[in-house]
């Protein structure tokens, strides 16, 4: 087993899943609270895509896990209240 593969430990992967559905669900809330369909679109386009960045991560590869946690960590914490303006 290389270093960046290591022992599984499923609760990791759990908690990227968990975060996943919390940026996921502030997608669908902007989704729904936009007037304009591209806007939208954009938002159901963007937790497509999150998924989708989340489902190609092995969920036996712990420095992808952690790498990945991170950066949403991150996102999660930028996110504001209401939705960001959409460049239509």
């Amino acid at each position: 087993m290389s270093e960046m593969k290591q022992a599984f430990d499923p609760m990791l992967y759990d908690a990227l899943l968990e975060l996943t559905t919390r940026i996921g669900g502030q997608y669908v809330e902007w989704e729904r609270q936009a007037t304009a369909l591209e806007e939208q679109e954009h938002w159901k386009q963007a937790g497509i895509a999150l998924r989708a960045q989340v489902r190609a991560i092995d969920p036996d590869d712990v420095a992808a896990i952690e790498a990945k946690r991170l950066e949403l960590r991150e996102l999660f914490q930028s996110l504001p209240e209401t939705a960001p303006a959409v460049a239509v």
